[in-house]
């Protein structure tokens, strides 16, 4: 990567990154870095702020967003792009304040956290996630590529943490013992408080999180190897606690927020359950905002009448709005304000389980977390 590329990218993302100091139990103060995603939500280290209360979030760097001309109401100042002189919108957050969290990922081996916070500027950049998921990767598909690190790894004589950016070349792609996920080794020396900051691929997308430096025999921290864990448990972490910004969401058809249980119908014999064709799916989806419940059955018109017909009579119809997706597939959206809609999805996902099953249907593909759907006396152990 040439400096203009890597200069553009931080221009771009400088905006994004925040450092976030913490005070540990025993009153000494650290910092460490996050990224913003969208919608005010960041991104950290789970070691950085797990055992420690937050003290402190804030972005350091200005950013003059260029405005077309339709826009310039909304400029703060005028910047020189050679000849032409470009209106711009100052972005400067500052000190943020904490709204929630912080959250960490489900498996507490895996090091990511997310948070919060008030009133972020809506221009506010957002670190674009990449789409390079576990299973999608080959053995080596990064190494030698380039990347650009940014974060705040303390300097010292400095008088407030200042934002760092280095180059980078990914040297490996590998597997942890003591940890999930695939990590990237990266040629920058591991610093302190570079943990929570992005790696960004030269491709223009977040290539990971960074998290520890990998070290043997007790070595100084800044003598070992930077890894940077890859985006999947990003995603799965902003969405087990709804926060994952719709930004970030759009291109994943609601993956992430949506567990899927699929059938296959009774003309199929057992032990051929596998590898049939599906014939009938329950799926519940909720992001926090929205949530509905997903009922296809293709191959049996009565049985899908039947389905539709109980989860309205489970739910309660005024709460509901049903959509027509297809024949044989529809959703049904609930509506309701008070925080039930997710438990009572998935408790008319259980009830349509146990009738699809009724029927002679068998469960035969799971999607995480899709076990919830079927009743506790069918649910795989």
């Amino acid at each position: 990567m040439n400096s203009g590329k890597a200069r553009k990218l931080y221009v771009e993302y400088s905006g994004a990154l925040a450092y976030v100091e913490v005070e540990s139990l025993s009153g000494d103060l650290s910092i460490g870095s996050a990224f913003h995603v969208g919608e005010g939500v960041f991104v950290t280290a789970r070691h950085v702020v797990d055992g420690r209360q937050i003290t402190e979030v804030c972005m350091t760097e200005r950013q003059d967003i260029p405005l077309s001309e339709d826009e310039k109401e909304r400029a703060t100042g005028y910047v020189a792009d050679g000849e032409k002189i470009v209106p711009v919108r100052r972005v400067d957050n500052g000190v943020l304040r904490l709204k929630s969290g912080p959250f960490f990922h489900s498996d507490p081996l895996v090091d990511v956290a997310v948070f919060q916070v008030w009133k972020v500027d809506p221009d506010t950049s957002v670190v674009p996630l990449g789409s390079h998921l576990d299973d999608w990767l080959g053995q080596s598909d990064f190494v030698l590529t380039e990347a650009v690190i940014l974060g705040y790894p303390p300097i010292p004589m400095t008088k407030s943490p200042a934002l760092v950016g280095a180059r980078a070349e990914v040297n490996a792609q590998v597997d942890l013992y003591d940890a999930p996920h695939v990590h990237f080794i990266l040629s920058v020396t591991a610093r302190g408080g570079f943990s929570g900051g992005v790696a960004f691929s030269e491709y223009g997308f977040a290539l990971g999180l960074v998290t520890r430096s990998l070290i043997a025999n007790g070595a100084a921290s800044d003598s070992g190897y930077m890894s940077v864990l890859t985006i999947e448990p990003i995603y799965q972490c902003l969405a087990q606690h709804k926060m994952l910004p719709a930004l970030q969401a759009e291109s994943w058809d609601g993956l992430w927020n949506t567990v899927e249980l699929y059938f296959t119908g009774p003309e199929f014999p057992p032990d051929l359950s596998l590898g049939v064709e599906m014939t009938a799916s329950i799926a519940v989806f909720d992001d926090g905002k929205l949530q509905y419940l997903q009922i296809s059955c293709d191959n049996d018109a009565r049985v899908y009448e039947e389905a539709t017909q109980a989860v309205q009579d489970a739910l309660g119809r005024r709460e509901l709005k049903v959509e027509e997706v297809r024949p044989g597939m529809c959703k049904v959206h609930i509506e309701r304000t008070d925080g039930t809609a997710s438990a009572a999805a998935l408790s008319a996902g259980q009830s349509l389980s146990r009738l699809l099953m009724g029927h002679g249907y068998r469960p035969i593909r799971f999607s995480p977390g899709a076990n919830d759907l079927l009743p506790p006396d069918c649910r795989k152990r």
